[in-house]
């Protein structure tokens, strides 16, 4: 059976919609870069979950992408909140949720959250670890 939490940025422009299977959960995460640290981000996948992102206001919304630039961030550009991470593989799309943009919010205790640190990792590495961990359903519609 499947649950469908949802969630938006602060001022709304970004809507996300996770369809996620109740036995399977999520794994939150902290992400340990120095980006989702400042951010204070704390990510959600599950390999079998849906991720419907809603851009109300796409003009409102930055993508950025660092460091090896396998990975966009969508940003709102009204309020700063990052709302997810999107990785093109192999003509697929996956991607990782910030838990924070969730209503109501995800029950976990973020001082037991674990901080993961990918910086070790190379391109090939990093890519076969989202195609594994990341939500591997994703759409993205702009309104």
């Amino acid at each position: 059976m499947a649950d469908t939490l949802h969630g938006a940025c602060h001022c709304g422009a970004i809507g996300v919609a996770l369809e996620v299977d109740a036995a399977g959960g999520l794994s939150p995460r902290h992400c340990g870069c120095s980006f989702c640290q400042k951010h204070g981000s704390l990510y959600v996948s599950a390999p079998g979950a849906r991720l419907a992102v809603t851009l109300a206001e796409p003009e409102r919304v930055s993508r950025y992408a660092f460091g090896h630039e396998t990975a966009t961030f969508l940003v709102c550009g009204r309020c700063g909140v990052v709302a997810c991470a999107t990785s093109e593989i192999d003509g697929r799309l996956y991607a990782v949720m910030n838990a924070n943009l969730l209503s109501p919010p995800l029950a976990v205790d973020r001082a037991r959250v674990p901080v993961a640190d990918y910086e070790a990792e190379d391109v090939p590495e990093r890519l076969v670890r989202r195609r594994q961990r990341w939500i591997g359903n994703v759409t993205i519609v702009e309104r």
